[in-house]
């Protein structure tokens, strides 16, 4: 009996929030198949011991990836999901295990001022090119985790720079999550899990500025933290 290996890869589903819109990063795929169409960052597991290539975990190889085709560390990476099947790469039967990104704007910048990425809107509104392979259907599940991850979780302040606003983060829940969030209640849930370090950073000039946070990394959960949800 022979045995044939799947292709086994990851594909990263990199977002990032500006202009109140949630944008996926995408680049150009160089080969075939689908030569030219717009693609998420990924690449091939390695698993090979005869030439010292061998990755300590998926995770490991979507970092090593985003290194290696961006020169980029995201601030948070998380395994999402494996999509598999017979059909959905012309080459044979494959697997991707699928990852979620999350990092500010003004990180990606370079990235897209080089002509590297191409941000597109996801959501609320999507705009999105022709992709290769199943590539839309991996961005649909990636969107999916975060939004249910976000109600209980501090998971949405790695879309905001390392020094935010209270307002500017509850404005990022009420767009990922579409619910309408109460200032006071907010803010009451978001300092009474003890989820932000106060810094003596004031952000804004004239108008109303207001005072800089920063997300305590040991706290990842708020029960109830979204009203609607």
């Amino acid at each position: 009996m022979s045995f044939h290996n799947p292709i086994l890869t990851v594909d990263i589903v990199m977002l990032t929030l500006d202009g109140g819109q949630l944008h996926v990063a995408l680049m150009p795929r160089t080969d075939e198949p689908f030569a030219g169409r717009a693609a998420l960052p990924g690449g091939y597991v390695h698993a090979d011991p005869a030439t010292g290539r061998v990755d300590k975990s998926t995770t490991h190889a979507a970092l090593r990836i985003l290194k290696q085709k961006l020169g980029f560390t995201p601030r948070h990476l998380e395994q999402v999901y494996t999509e598999s099947g017979p059909t959905r790469d012309p080459r044979g039967w494959s697997a991707s295990v699928v990852h979620l990104a999350l990092h500010e704007p003004a990180a990606l910048a370079p990235l897209v001022e080089a002509g590297t990425v191409t941000l597109h809107p996801v959501h609320p509104q999507p705009h999105l090119p022709p992709l290769a392979f199943d590539h839309r259907r991996l961005i649909d599940l990636a969107l999916d985790r975060l939004k249910a991850k976000a109600t209980y979780s501090t998971l949405l302040a790695h879309l905001l720079p390392p020094v935010f606003r209270l307002s500017d983060l509850r404005m990022a829940y009420e767009l990922v999550c579409g619910t309408t969030e109460n200032k006071a209640n907010f803010r009451r849930k978001m300092l009474a899990a003890d989820a932000l370090i106060p810094t003596d950073i004031v952000i804004g000039s004239g108008g109303r500025p207001a005072e800089g946070y920063r997300l305590r990394e040991d706290v990842t959960t708020i029960d109830g933290l979204i009203s609607g949800a």
